[in-house]
């Protein structure tokens, strides 16, 4: 699966003697368009539960769930957190691979690589380091480095509840939101900079006047059934 790209901090030094890993990922519900996860590592004194922990004096004391900010704060967010960060990984999993081995398999796969990455760039150790997942659902470790690592934890509603989590979530939001602005520059009748690839009404009614367009996921309905029927917009398709 080395389609996947990858994006790290350069030069990244990790000072923390017990990290914490924050994993969230967006983009699993939409048609159109890669899956991102992301991956932070913040210093410790601004990692931990909001409920826990003070930010009102720091440079994240705007920090929140993804979903509940302006895009206009989650750009400035973005660029802080990213210098912030003692370490990050973003990694996007294109549509191709998501047909071929589910979202679920694929969500997973996303979350697997953020992690190995962060342990292999960072040379961490399994008895001192803590991975928090966004959700209900842990990605397979096995025949890798993460599978001796025992302190992985799944958080349901984490993007809203840990601060290390939700600077994932903030950090795969605005940059696969920043991709479907640059797609959507490549496809302006179809606007993908207004929903990002998500089902609207205006999603929906390109796709039926225009056709699918190759980054389309051809395994969610109603991609599937219009694939099948040959409504593609032929325009971008090349055999």
């Amino acid at each position: 699966m080395n389609d996947c790209t990858i994006f790290t901090k350069p030069n990244a030094v990790l000072s923390s003697h017990a990290p914490i890993v924050g994993i969230d990922e967006v983009g699993r519900g939409t048609l159109f368009g890669n899956m991102t996860v992301g991956a932070v590592i913040l210093p410790n004194e601004l990692s931990g539960r909001f409920d826990e922990i003070d930010l009102t004096n720091t440079k994240i004391s705007l920090l929140n769930d993804s979903k509940k900010l302006s895009e206009k704060r989650r750009e400035q967010l973005f660029d802080i957190i990213t210098d912030l960060a003692l370490d990050y990984a973003i990694v996007d999993v294109p549509s191709t691979i998501i047909d071929q081995i589910n979202i679920y398999q694929a969500t997973m796969l996303g979350m697997k690589i953020a992690i190995e990455t962060i342990i292999i760039k960072n040379n961490l150790n399994e008895k001192n380091t803590t991975i928090l997942i966004d959700g209900n659902q842990l990605p397979s470790m096995d025949g890798s480095l993460g599978e001796h690592f025992h302190q992985i934890y799944a958080m349901i509603k984490g993007d809203a509840t840990h601060s290390s989590i939700a600077c994932a979530s903030i950090l795969a939001k605005v940059h696969r939101d920043r991709l479907m602005i640059q797609h959507a520059k490549s496809y302006p009748k179809y606007l993908l900079d207004k929903h990002k690839g998500y089902l609207t009404a205006k999603h929906k009614a390109a796709i039926l006047e225009y056709g699918i367009l190759p980054e389309h996921r051809r395994s969610f309905s109603p991609i599937r059934e219009l694939y099948n029927q040959g409504f593609i917009n032929s325009n971008y398709w090349h055999s």
